[in-house]
């Protein structure tokens, strides 16, 4: 389906709203600017017909719009492990035991030399 630009201006705004259901005046208002919404309050009213059968918006019983919510969002529990937050970023030095602050270790000098030999 191609969309025109006051389709895209709807599908745009309805995702700001955060999955709220909004009426077809608050779209018409928001949507296209005051001066389009005094020239004409309804301009958005014959766009919402052929996004819907699209699958684009859903429409509640009170004839207020939203973008669907994502099914996958609402199933996966919000919070990571740490083992999995390390894979997705680069994680820092590895915390072995209770030691959080691993003393600094100082440079050795063995027999004199500074940089002995091992």
């Amino acid at each position: 389906m191609i969309l025109s630009a006051d389709a895209l201006d709807i599908i745009a705004y309805l995702k700001t709203a955060s999955n709220k259901f909004v009426s077809i005046l608050e779209i018409s208002r928001r949507a296209g600017g005051r001066r389009r919404y005094e020239e004409s309050p309804n301009w958005a009213r014959d766009l919402m017909a052929p996004l819907i059968d699209a699958g684009l918006l859903e429409v509640n019983a009170r004839g207020h719009y939203r973008v669907p919510v994502e099914k996958e969002a609402e199933t996966k529990p919000q919070t990571q492990t740490t083992s999995t937050l390390c894979s997705i970023f680069t994680c820092g030095p590895k915390i072995v035991g209770d030691d959080y602050f691993p003393g600094k270790e100082q440079p050795k000098i063995v027999g004199g030399d500074y940089f002995p030999s091992d």
